[in-house]
């Protein structure tokens, strides 16, 4: 297993830093959000793709994953087709920059709609997106996240797309206020692409992030049903100060994820 960070977490940084603090920090790679005027986005000219992909080269650094954002269980057909194009855009733009994994969301179901609408257009929309990944070489990870941090939720929209190029970004943090991670990984583990590794704390307010430790997340166990199902790639650390300025500096939080984790990866063997 490596490890790497979401830029989500340094969210003043440029590339130029982003890629020389994770070489510095021994961070193997680096998760990109992808949003328009921000990390990089489906906008990039030729130029500019080339750029990056040779930056990040040049460091030694891989981009692990593009964060997606796409919403296919919404109840306008519009805006899901929409989700679709706006997904093979970024499909294109991982493809261009050397990145193996893009992030994509299955959405909020709809209100008033039902759970097996909600299946039936995440799975319309991922196996539209799926062709198009597959021929790319790019890999799209559905996240339990929204409506879908439940294993047997999400392992049912994986089984009804029945595509190689679509599998799961398990985000430990979000699924285990939901379920046992035991359970979670039974049903996903073994079409899992990408993994959140982060920790959190629930109190009457909602769930926050915390640093790795100092949650309620079993961390430990997660890392136990990776490594005993041959799990290959990143541990990445989902650092939401985007979303929660009070968190601690990405200065603070990266360098204590990375210390922290390696720890754990040699006590268990990883």
């Amino acid at each position: 297993m490596k490890l790497s960070f979401a830029t989500l977490g340094c969210p003043n940084w440029n590339l130029d830093k982003i890629a020389a603090q994770a070489r510095a920090l021994g961070f193997e790679g680096v998760e990109l959000r992808g949003h328009p005027g921000e990390h990089i986005g489906a906008n990039e000219t030729p130029e500019s793709r080339a750029a990056i992909r040779h930056l990040f080269r040049t460091q030694g650094v891989e981009i692990a994953a593009i964060m997606g954002y796409s919403n296919f269980a919404g109840g306008d057909e519009a805006a899901r087709q929409q989700a679709v194009e706006s997904a093979i855009d970024m499909v294109k733009l991982a493809a261009d920059v050397g990145c193996p994994v893009l992030r994509v969301f299955g959405g909020k179901i709809a209100e008033g709609a039902s759970r097996e609408d909600g299946i039936c257009r995440v799975v319309a929309g991922l196996k539209a997106v799926g062709v198009v990944a597959q021929g790319f070489g790019v890999k799209l990870a559905l996240e339990t996240h929204d409506d879908w941090c439940v294993g047997a939720f999400l392992a049912e929209v994986l089984d009804r797309v029945n595509s190689p190029a679509v599998g799961a970004c398990w985000d430990v943090g979000n699924s285990f206020f939901f379920e046992p991670a035991d359970k979670t990984f039974a049903a996903i583990g073994s079409r899992v692409y990408h993994v959140h590794f982060k920790d959190a704390a629930k109190t009457e307010k909602g769930v926050h992030g915390v640093l790795p430790g100092a949650g309620q997340v079993d961390l430990r166990r997660a890392m136990r049903l990776l490594r005993d199902g041959g799990y290959p790639g990143y541990l990445s650390f989902e650092w939401e100060k985007k979303w929660e300025p009070a968190l601690a500096e990405p200065e603070v939080a990266f360098p204590h994820y990375a210390t922290f984790v390696r720890a754990m990866m040699k006590e268990e063997g990883v």
